[in-house]
C-alpha cells in the first residue's frame, strides 16, 4: 500500500499516462506500455525524493520518466525540482519546454493542466533571475578577455546568472589578471566595475642628439668630481683643526719655557754659552710657527676645494643651471652668480 505522501503524483501520471490515445502527443511512435510502467515507476521515486526535499535525486528521476514517456506532468516536476535548487536558468529552460510542448485537444486534462501551470510559472520566475553587468574603464573592452566562472563572455552584460557566488576574471596581455567576486541574489541587477591601465609602452633605444650625449658624459663625471670634492675639502679641514692644536700646543710650550728662563730677572739666553732651555724654547716657537703655517694652508685648500665642488655642483644642475661670470667694478673683483636655486 504507497503512503498518502506519494499517492497524488503517482495518481495523477497513472490517470495521464493510462488514457494516452494514440493522437494525445504529436509523435512519430507513441510510448509502448513498458516504457509507460518505466516512466511511471521513475515519476514516483522522483516524487518521494521532491517531498522530502531532495531535489537533485528528484530532477535525476522526472529527467528519466520523461525520457522515456514524454508527458508534460513529469517535466512540470523536473522544473519544479530544479527551481528548488537555485538553478533558476535551468528551470526556466524546462518550463519553456512544458509551454512549448505540442498537445492535441485530445490530450488528457493532466496534460494541459501541467501546461497552464508551467505557463504561470514561467512568467512569475522571470523576474527572479538576477543579471550581472560588467563595466570596463580605462581600456577598450575589446582588449580585455573576460570569463564568468570560468567560462569565456563576449558581452559586458546585462548578463544572467543563478543566485550565488560568481567570479568575473580580466585579462589583458602582459599584464597579471584582475578578479572580482560577487554575490548575486534572487532578482538583484548588480554591477561589477573593472579598472585597467593600457600596457606600458615598450622604450625603443634610438641615438640620443648631441647635446644630449653631452650631457649624459658629463652626469658620468658628476659623481666623482663631487665625492672627490667632498673628500679632499674633509680631509683639509680636519688637517688644519689638527694642525691648529699642535700650533697651540708648542705655543703653550714656548710661552712656559720663557717664564722659567725669565724667572731670575734677566735673560740668560743672552750669554755665551746659552742654556739648552734657550734652544727648546727657541725650537718650540719655530714649530708653532710652522704648525700655524701648515692649519692655515690646509684651511684655505680646504675652502677654496669645497667652494669649487659647490660652483661646479651648481654649474652642472641640468634643472636648474647657473651661470658664474667675472665681476670686475671699479672698487671691487669677484665672481657673479646667476640662475635657479
Amino acid at each position: 500500500m504507497r503512503s498518502r505522501r506519494r499517492l497524488p503524483l503517482s495518481l495523477l501520471l497513472a490517470l495521464a499516462l493510462s488514457a494516452v490515445p494514440a493522437t494525445a502527443i504529436s509523435r512519430p511512435a507513441q510510448p509502448t506500455q513498458a516504457a509507460k510502467a518505466a516512466a511511471l515507476a521513475l515519476a514516483d521515486k522522483g516524487w518521494e525524493h521532491f517531498q522530502a526535499g531532495r531535489y537533485e535525486e528528484a530532477l535525476a528521476a522526472f529527467r528519466d520518466a520523461y525520457d522515456q514517456v514524454h508527458a508534460p506532468p513529469i517535466l512540470l516536476y523536473a522544473a519544479r525540482s530544479s527551481e528548488r535548487l537555485g538553478r533558476l536558468i535551468e528551470a526556466r529552460s524546462l518550463f519553456q519546454r512544458v509551454v512549448d510542448e505540442p498537445i492535441a485537444a485530445s490530450a488528457p486534462p493532466e496534460f494541459h493542466e501541467a501546461q497552464a501551470k508551467a505557463r504561470v510559472e514561467l512568467a512569475a520566475l522571470a523576474s527572479r533571475i538576477p543579471t550581472l553587468e560588467i563595466a570596463i574603464t580605462g581600456v577598450a573592452p575589446s582588449a580585455v578577455e573576460l570569463t564568468l566562472d570560468g567560462e569565456p563572455v563576449f558581452q559586458t552584460g546585462p548578463l544572467e546568472r543563478d543566485p550565488g557566488e560568481h567570479t568575473v576574471v580580466a585579462t589583458m596581455p602582459g599584464q597579471a589578471p584582475v578578479t572580482r567576486t560577487i554575490r548575486l541574489s534572487e532578482g538583484a541587477k548588480e554591477r561589477v566595475a573593472l579598472v585597467l591601465a593600457p600596457a606600458p609602452a615598450v622604450a625603443t633605444r634610438s641615438a640620443p642628439p648631441s647635446g644630449d650625449g653631452i650631457h649624459s658624459a658629463r652626469s658620468d663625471m658628476d659623481m666623482p668630481v663631487l665625492v672627490g670634492g667632498a673628500v679632499a675639502t674633509g680631509v683639509g679641514a680636519v688637517t688644519g683643526v689638527l694642525f691648529t692644536v699642535l700650533a697651540n700646543d708648542r705655543a703653550g710650550d714656548a710661552e712656559a719655557l720663557k717664564t722659567t728662563l725669565l724667572a731670575g730677572g734677566r735673560n740668560p739666553c743672552t750669554t755665551r754659552p746659552a742654556p739648552a732651555a734657550c734652544t727648546a724654547q727657541s725650537q718650540s716657537v719655530n714649530e708653532s710657527r710652522l704648525y700655524s703655517n701648515v692649519a692655515f694652508w690646509s684651511f684655505a685648500g680646504a675652502g677654496a676645494v669645497g667652494l669649487g665642488t659647490l660652483l661646479y655642483a651648481l654649474v652642472h644642475r641640468p634643472e636648474a643651471p647657473v651661470q658664474i661670470t667675472p665681476a670686475v667694478g671699479i672698487n671691487d673683483v669677484g665672481l657673479s652668480v646667476g640662475g635657479a636655486f
